[in-house]
């Protein structure tokens, strides 16, 4: 019975085997899982689900009712005597041998059968199986009613004699509960409470067989029905001695259509897809008797085989290539690949230590947690996981029940449990598939949470469950509930990273390739670029491997559009025209670096700006000769007085930025501290964030950005950085945050925060400009007016820049100041060509104001 009852989970290897297969090893499937061998002393051995009313079909191709198979195992297992009751027969038996022990009656002679053909084999070898013929149920002398007093008395004289190993089997356990008149209840509750308390005799057992698929309603039903105690007593023994009987899978349905192929004449229709129509088969979860009624109508009819003549709905026809090979034809996913491989190694390593007889322990989990962006290939993965599963022998039949939260959680409490072991039937022997199942935190999710436990406790050699969603609210979701996380170990968990810019440039060739869709090779250059500068700009919703599948259904829908095709022998290729209108921004091209670089040259002073944009693009042209990966635009402090020209360079490096492809969009979004501190706690965070979301892709620029300093413990000012701080990290690579201010003010901002200080990796120094600087600027803004200077007025303007220098300390306001002068002098200007008529427009050294005339 060890060898029937192990967790054998793969195909038959008869073959394989050293000793000499039992009746009972041909007779049991592979759907009779889940338990382990009653020890002497246990009486009761649970027997429950779906197919204990069904037929069954073993590896000698013989049909065979539960009982009967049963029966099969236990006299295999050494019970000299098999009894059967159930409410409709006080006893009834499967053998002489058991009835004459019962009854009394000399015991029959075992009779060896003679072989009756010569030059046979087959699985056995030359031994021929000679099943016993069935008995029929005798009627019992005195005939008495089922379940009432003397069948009681009988059934307990049995389970407590020692004379003779006796198995009592009792199929419909629960029926045969409810009809035990009122008068023997409390007699028969007695009986099976001493059972269950060990005063049977301790080689003998009681086999208890439920149709219920779940044991906890049987359980419920059995204390409806006024045994509470013995209800309580069963739901003890049920974790070490319950085993599950399924629905048929693959291959028993396989041995079913052979069977009635040789015996009844069913023909099939195309040998091609016999695997596949058997597959589509075991995933409609019926029971095996129901099949075998369909095909006796088909052999009848002289219908071949086929999905169609089923009734069942068509999928698509299997893909010829091996598992593997279709896992490692699929786009990156390398995590994924690399644990599937090594759960495939240990498992084989199991078989090569234990063979067939792997003793009793903990199984391999079997349960996977998928988390990462949508389009990643989640699902795909999932749907082969199943069939992986099941050539590994881990899982009976590998199909996939897909599950919304919807599906498991009803908006009443009592319904929820129901929903989701419902959901779990459908899916034992292949894989339950809940996507977004972070979902369950809300609501009655709890109590879908609680039984989905359960439920994977109890079928865990039967039954994976896959969760898939965002990585950090799939993590929320294991760690804050201790039942799914020791079933969803570490290693089980595999995040799906976005797919790179080349994977989804190949992912998009590969389905314009299945489209027939011939392009130009200066499509699949922009193809390059777009998907880089996607890839590049992502969000939380980028799509992946989906979003290319939509765009190369978008590019061929405007191909079609625009070529009106009607001949298949000449396609024209689809071009950069046929891009959707709107992506095209991610094409845009921008000016050269060097002649974005040629406009910083003529900027006046910025000896450590120009110095640090010049390093920047110095890096970049070594590591694309090296072909190292770009640098990732960083982050930068820009520290000087007023007027140095700080928000200038700002402008001029979100254009560095995009000229470098370091920036798609390199815009520069300009604001203060008090744009980023709201009046209530929590707004804070999200003005700064709808601020940085709105410079993503460019530059977020803040001026005194000082005045973000935290002043208390709930200050809004610490809010506004502590979300900043993230805010960089989250985006990095599609961001530049530069903040800019005095000197020393920013060091102590800076200070205060160490994430501020790893963050902001440069720091460009804006000096104050010299005299002879200043009248430059002067004479630039001049010219750009239109205007002629006189001589003397720069050495004029230089005066009375000095001397606002001097009264005004390090507020002075350096390019700033010189405009604000020149707006002076322009209208002194005006005033002294009014005054005189004079039609000339030349600046004088007389109307430049001194010091003293300043405000």
């Amino acid at each position: 019975m060890s060898r029937i009852l192990s967790r054998r989970r793969g195909p038959s290897r008869l073959a394989e085997r050293t000793s000499t297969p039992t009746a009972s090893d041909l007779a049991f499937p592979e759907r009779f899982r889940g338990a382990r061998v009653p020890r002497v002393g246990e009486v009761f051995w649970i027997v429950h689900g779906p197919g204990a009313t069904d037929v069954f079909v073993g590896a000698d191709l013989c049909p065979r009712e539960f009982a009967e198979a049963i029966w099969e195992v236990l006299r295999d297992s050494g019970f000299e005597r098999v009894v059967f009751t159930d409410y409709r027969r006080a006893v009834y038996f499967h053998d002489a041998r058991s009835r004459a022990l019962t009854r009394g009656e000399p015991l029959p002679e075992r009779v060896s059968k003679p072989r009756a053909r010569t030059g046979f084999a087959g699985p056995m070898g030359t031994m021929l199986l000679d099943r016993p013929p069935t008995v029929p149920n005798p009627s019992p002398v005195s005939a008495p009613r089922a379940n009432d007093a003397h069948q009681l008395t009988m059934l307990d004289g049995l389970m407590t004699k020692r004379d003779v190993r006796t198995a009592l089997v009792i199929p419909g356990a629960e029926t045969w509960l409810a009809e035990i008149p009122g008068s023997s209840r409390r007699s028969a509750s007695q009986m099976l409470l001493r059972w269950v308390s060990g005063q049977a005799a301790p080689r003998n057992l009681c086999v208890l067989l439920f149709a219920r698929a779940e044991f906890a309603d049987a359980v419920e039903a059995i204390a409806s029905y006024g045994y509470p105690e013995f209800a309580a007593g069963l739901a003890d023994l049920a974790p070490t001695r319950t085993a599950v009987v399924g629905y048929a899978d693959e291959r028993e349905i396989g041995r079913l259509v052979h069977h009635l192929r040789l015996t009844s004449g069913l023909r099939v229709a195309d040998w091609t897809t016999l695997d596949h129509t058997i597959r589509t088969m075991a995933q409609q979860r019926f029971a095996l008797r129901s099949w075998r009624e369909q095909l006796l109508v088909l052999a009848e009819q002289r219908i071949a085989l086929s999905i169609e003549a089923l009734g069942l709905t068509a999928s698509a026809p299997p893909d010829s290539r091996d598992i593997w090979q279709r896992l490692d034809d699929m786009v990156g996913m390398s995590t994924i690949k690399e644990f599937l491989r090594g759960h495939s190694k240990a498992v084989r390593a199991d078989r090569v230590l234990w063979g067939e007889d792997r003793p009793e322990g903990e199984p391999m989990s079997l349960h996977l947690a998928l988390s990462g962006s949508p389009g990643t290939g989640k699902t795909v993965v999932a749907n082969m996981i199943g069939e992986l599963y099941r050539d590994m022998g881990l899982l009976s039949s590998g199909h996939l029940i897909p599950a919304t939260v919807e599906d498991l959680v009803s908006q009443y409490v009592s319904e929820t449990a129901a929903r989701t072991g419902a959901l779990v039937q459908r899916a034992l022997g292949g894989v339950l598939f809940i996507d977004e199942a972070y979902q369950l935190m809300n609501g009655h999710g709890q109590e879908a949470i609680d039984r989905l436990v359960a439920e994977m406790e109890n079928h865990r050699d039967d039954l994976a469950v896959i969760i898939a969603g965002y990585q950090a609210p799939i993590n929320e979701l294991i760690e804050t509930n201790p039942g799914l996380a020791s079933r969803f170990p570490h290693d089980n968990r595999i995040v799906f990273p976005d797919f790179t810019p080349a994977e989804l440039l190949s992912i998009l060739l590969g389905r314009l390739d299945k489209e027939r869709l011939p392009i130009t090779d200066e499509l699949r250059q922009s193809l390059g670029v777009l998907i880089e500068n996607i890839h590049r700009t992502r969000g939380a919703d980028f799509g992946n491997g989906r979003d290319m599948r939509n765009l190369a259904q978008a590019i061929k829908r405007r191909w079609a559009e625009r070529v009106e095709l009607t001949d298949a022998t000449a396609v024209p290729p689809a071009t950069t025209d046929d891009i959707p209108a709107n992506l095209r921004s991610f094409l845009a091209t921008t000016a050269p670096v060097k002649e974005v670089l040629a406009e910083l040259a003529p900027l006046i002073g910025l000896a450590d700006a120009k110095a640090t944009i010049t390093g920047l693009v110095e890096v970049l042209e070594l590591r694309q000769r090296g072909g190292r990966k770009p640098p990732v635009a960083p982050h930068m402090l820009f520290t000087g007085a007023p007027g140095t020209g700080k928000t200038t360079v700002a402008r001029l490096m979100g254009r560095v930025f995009v000229a470098l492809g370091l920036l798609v969009k390199g815009h520069v979004v300009s604001t203060t501290s008090a744009d980023l501190i709201a009046g209530y706690v929590g707004q804070t965070a999200q003005a700064t964030r709808a601020k940085v979301e709105q410079a993503l892709d460019g530059v977020l620029f803040i001026d005194e950005a000082y005045g973000l300093e935290a002043t208390g413990q709930n200050s809004f000012a610490r809010e506004a950085v502590n979300e900043l701080v993230a805010m960089m990290d989250t985006h990095r690579g599609r961001l530049v945050v530069i903040a800019a201010g005095y000197p020393d003010e920013m060091a102590e901002w800076v200070r205060q925060n160490a994430g501020l200080t790893s963050r902001f990796s440069r720091t460009l120094v804006f000096d104050d400009y010299e005299r002879p600087e200043l009248e430059q600027i002067f004479a630039k803004v001049a010219e750009d007016e239109g205007y002629d200077l006189a001589e003397g007025v720069l050495a004029a303007a230089g005066r009375t820049l000095d001397g606002l220098r001097a009264r005004q300390g390090k507020h002075f306001g350096n390019a700033r100041a010189v405009r604000n002068l020149f707006d002076e002098v322009e209208l002194r200007c005006a005033t002294r060509l009014a005054a005189n008529n004079d039609g000339a427009v030349l600046i004088t050294a007389a109307d430049v104001p001194t010091t003293r005339e300043l405000r």
